[in-house]
């Protein structure tokens, strides 16, 4: 027997579920007051609720021997009340994805990571997958893989270099927003704060890190440690050079596969004496944050599939 929410969590005017499976019916009708559903009608009632002693106004529809459709008032807390009701009479509890495709097919997965998708491109493409498109393309797994596991999940990216390095002003102006404290004091972030956004319609999670310096400081010391693992998990690493010192205090950069090189602060430092940096920024201004994030969605998404074509969906 089995407990499906239909509706999503969260306050709303109807909340829905599906009681299935063997045992079902004996398990919904001891706590039932009303008509005993007949299959193919919905009728209305009450039932009692876990633990409460209090009862919850319902429509119930029967749609097969051992099969009920609940309606109830929107709500967490009565939800939660009606699910720990059939946890107790033994139902296992299921999502609507587990319960409506069970299978893994590409086809099954795609419907299953729909409506889970951050952009309306990735639903396209997942919807292209849907409708067959990779089976009918036997090279989608070789080409397009990596990019099947970022369809829901977002690319994760991290800005790690030294301290002061504008490491969380370079996130701000990415994002568009002040989701990261700035401060002209070097160890100012201790933690690895993270801000979502969408690069030519892919999902992608940029993380600010703590700056990599000698330190004595135990707190500063942990947020350089937790900074060094996020490194690991990145999909990309961009590490910041500041331009405004000189090479000498530049740290040693971390020999991570998929590593960006950024000189920040460009504004800062006079064009005959800046050179040619390959990808240079100054978070102040906004100059070569269109180039960065260019290149960054390149790295990530080196093809980009057209509509229509095939791409291993994974979770």
């Amino acid at each position: 027997m089995n407990i499906i929410r239909l509706t999503p969590s969260g306050r709303g005017a109807v909340g829905s579920f599906l009681l299935c499976g063997e045992g079902a019916l004996d398990a919904f009708l001891p706590h039932w007051q009303g008509k005993k559903p007949v299959e193919g009608h919905s009728v209305w009632g009450r039932l009692l609720l876990a633990g409460s002693g209090g009862y919850e106004e319902a429509v119930v529809c029967r749609t097969g021997d051992n099969a009920l459709e609940i309606h109830i008032h929107g709500g967490e807390q009565i939800a939660s009340a009606i699910e720990t009701l059939f946890l107790q009479q033994g139902a296992v509890k299921k999502t609507w994805q587990e319960h409506f495709t069970p299978d893994t097919t590409q086809r099954d997965l795609a419907l299953r990571l729909l409506p889970f998708a951050p952009t309306e491109r990735t639903a396209q493409i997942l919807l292209d997958q849907y409708n067959g498109a990779s089976e009918h393309d036997p090279s989608a797994r070789e080409r397009f893989s990596e990019l099947g596991k970022h369809l829901v999940k977002p690319f994760r990216v991290v800005l790690a270099g030294a301290s002061n390095a504008g490491k969380s002003s370079l996130l701000n102006a990415i994002l568009g927003f002040q989701r990261s404290l700035v401060h002209p004091v070097a160890g100012t972030t201790r933690d690895v704060v993270g801000g979502q956004t969408a690069l030519e319609g892919f999902p992608v999670t940029f993380f600010d890190t703590a700056g990599f310096r000698e330190t004595r400081d135990d707190l500063e010391r942990q947020g350089i440690d937790r900074s060094l693992r996020s490194l690991s998990d990145a999909d990309l690493v961009i590490w910041v050079v500041d331009l405004a010192v000189g090479e000498s205090q530049h740290p040693p950069c971390p020999a991570e596969k998929n590593m960006l090189i950024c000189h920040n602060k460009i504004d800062l430092v006079p064009s005959h004496l800046a050179g040619t940096p390959a990808l240079a920024t100054s978070a102040l201004t906004g100059e070569g944050i269109e180039t960065l994030l260019s290149e960054v969605i390149r790295r990530l998404v080196p093809i980009q599939p057209m509509p229509g074509e095939g791409v291993y969906v994974q979770e």
